[in-house]
């Protein structure tokens, strides 16, 4: 389930086609088709050559150059793949995000200065990306757009905000700004105070229009499973990986105006040596609410081990 704050999900875009699918085998197999056909070749120049019927064995020594060779083309289209990836603001990272980035005049931000012992903090990647892609509509002044990317420049390590109006509270010329913190945490005096004063500026809010920035609700939930395991795997990777996967689709839920059905939870359980798995809690779905953010508080799973 993808944040409300962008028209669609990355990690739904197609892989380009310019990125090759790499496989070293496929290389190896090349190389020895190739030698074997300039090999043949050879021989009707000169007869004298005797026939090349050893590329089965690892230890030849045209084998072993193939390995080699094909390797070092591995490493080649490597480079290749990588850089495609770092023209394209979905896939790049690090100084070739902040380079795509400075494009539109966006840079990324500071979180914490540098000290005597330890590094400078600066704005996460992803935090980065999001901030680009919403600053497309900055001239905007009153959009949607302009305000989440005014709020996320304030406080950068926000999870997730919204915009919301008359269709939703059906207070004309009224905008709400919802915002929460990082793993669901509510927002400190603070930090509203800084949203507050980055969406009210000149050139962001709207003429005649009121913008309000509160605090997320929570709608906090705990999770309770019993997986029924066979005998044989050990209950403890099972249960860590159960685990791991309803921490990340709780995760997924955990934004404005998430949905969380209660089976989606004990869905998440299944994986390798799960039989059944039964819910003791949440007993309901966590209804969408636009001004709510679901947070799962606790999480316990155990194990029951079936003959």
């Amino acid at each position: 389930m993808a944040s409300q704050l962008l028209p669609f999900d990355l990690s739904a875009l197609p892989a380009p086609t310019a990125i090759e699918a790499l496989n070293f085998e496929s290389l190896l197999t090349a190389f020895k088709d190739r030698f074997q056909a300039y090999w043949d070749a050879a021989r009707v120049i000169d007869p004298a050559l005797p026939a090349y019927d050893v590329s089965a064995l690892e230890t030849d020594p045209a084998v072993i150059l193939g390995q080699a060779w094909s390797y070092l083309r591995l490493l080649d289209r490597q480079r290749v793949n990588d850089a495609v990836k770092s023209v394209l603001a979905p896939l790049a990272s690090g100084a070739d995000l902040d380079n795509i980035c400075a494009r539109i005049g966006v840079s990324r931000l500071l979180i914490q200065a540098a000290t005597d012992t330890s590094d400078a903090i600066y704005e996460a990647d992803a935090q980065l990306l999001r901030r680009y892609l919403l600053a497309f509509d900055r001239p905007a002044a009153g959009s949607v757009d302009k305000y989440l990317y005014s709020a996320f420049t304030a406080w950068p390590t926000m999870l997730d905000a919204a915009v919301l109006g008359f269709e939703t509270h059906g207070r004309r010329g009224d905008i709400d700004l919802v915002l929460i913190g990082p793993a669901g945490a509510l927002p400190t005096d603070t930090q509203l105070a800084a949203v507050r004063a980055a969406v009210n500026a000149t050139g962001v809010r709207a003429e005649a229009t009121s913008v309000t920035v509160i605090a997320a609700k929570r709608a906090l939930y705990s999770v309770a499973l019993t997986l029924e395991i066979p005998q044989g795997p050990d209950p403890a990777m099972v249960v860590s990986n159960a685990s791991a996967a309803v921490t990340a689709a709780a995760a997924a839920r955990m934004i404005l105006g998430g949905q969380v059905p209660a089976d989606l939870l004990s869905g998440a359980a299944y994986g390798p040596g799960v039989l059944r798995v039964a819910r003791t809690s949440p007993t309901a779905d966590i209804p969408p609410d636009p001004y709510t953010v679901p947070v799962m508080s606790g999480l316990t799973i155990t194990p029951r081990v079936v003959a």
